[in-house]
């Protein structure tokens, strides 16, 4: 838990409002052709390492100019605003699966160390509509649904998703800064600061490991050594918590998640995007809450991107009871079904 409340109003590039960025080219990077000829050359590397997906790293993935790019989009996501947009990375009918992945990994891997997402390891997830019930379902986890997702952040410090395909309808993605939503709470709603330093429990959705508790309590914000970061769970987690494991959410703490995301949802504090085919979405989870819209695939069409969690080489550590899981998910047990 955070041993201090940050007091002062935080300025720099990461305390943005949406008014700051009102041009899609100000957050988007292309991907050019002499990129992907990088991509390329750097995948048939990598298969020639011969090694799983998981063990590759930026050592075995070389880019040249590409990796200058990525150091600068980096500086953006760690230092800056925190989120930038790729454009234009190789996605073809023609190339396989396992390709795409693994040049996606192998980008990502000169960004970060990527982390498990889920009790079964799995380091990349498909994020799409798995019709298992929706968040109502008490296994089900955001990317599993094609529910509105209201705003939250992951687990690691950065999150990825390259867009393999877009939806019939729906699926638009907001952006707030934390920061901003932080110096609002400290403008106006100071008596309630604590409550976020203080923390919330939340479900863990049955992907605990053997012997842990079903559920994990969280901070939102953590000022550590001069530098705030937030963790704002999917409030589902809180009230399944809550309904399954009877851990009770006082009236004071819910007006505290109502305001958050009262002043999440504002108009000049909210960016929207539209995640499109061929781009990767990179979001800093210190400094950046995102939403989505809920989307309806088609007869032809049905919305599937590619989530990688990372963290960037370096990063400080966070303190106890702050960004749960930011090293990776425990992995369960194999057990025969």
């Amino acid at each position: 838990m955070s041993e201090f409340i940050c007091t002062k109003t935080i300025t720099g590039p990461a305390a943005w409002l949406s008014t700051d960025y009102t041009d899609p080219d100000q957050w988007t990077v292309a991907i050019t052709e002499s990129d992907t000829t990088e991509l390329f050359a750097a995948l048939r590397s990598a298969r020639g390492a011969g090694k799983a997906l998981s063990e590759i790293t930026r050592a075995d993935f070389p880019l040249n100019e590409l990796a200058k790019k990525l150091a600068e989009v980096s500086e953006d996501l760690v230092e800056g605003r925190g989120f930038v947009v790729l454009r234009g990375f190789p996605i073809g009918a023609d190339i396989p699966r396992a390709d795409i992945e693994m040049m996606y990994w192998g980008l990502c891997s000169h960004l970060g160390i990527p982390v498990t997402q889920n009790g079964r390891g799995e380091v990349i997830v498909p994020v799409k509509n798995y019709g298992n019930g929706g968040l109502l379902n008490a296994s089900t986890r955001g990317y599993q649904t094609n529910e509105s997702l209201p705003f939250h952040t992951d687990s690691s410090d950065i999150v990825g998703l390259l867009c393999l395909k877009s939806s019939g309808q729906g699926g638009l993605s907001s952006l707030t800064s934390s920061v901003t939503i932080h110096n609002e709470l400290l403008r106006n709603h100071r008596e309630l600061l604590g409550l976020y330093y203080a923390g919330f429990y939340y479900d863990r959705r049955d992907e605990q490991a053997g012997g842990e508790a079903p559920y994990y309590r969280n901070t939102v914000y953590s000022w550590n050594d001069g530098r705030l970061t937030c963790r704002y769970y999917l409030r589902n987690f809180i009230e399944s918590a809550r309904e399954r494991y009877g851990i009770e959410v006082s009236p004071v703490e819910r007006l505290a998640l109502d305001t958050f995301e009262s002043i999440a949802n504002r108009g000049d504090f909210t960016l929207k995007m539209q995640i499109r085919p061929g781009d990767i979405q990179l979001l800093n989870d210190n400094s950046i809450v995102h939403a989505r819209d809920a989307f309806v695939d088609t007869d032809e069409i049905s919305r599937e991107l590619l989530r990688l969690w990372f963290n960037p080489f370096g990063a400080p550590v966070p303190p106890a009871g702050h960004a749960a899981f930011r090293e990776g998910m425990p992995v369960q047990q194999a057990t025969a079904e």
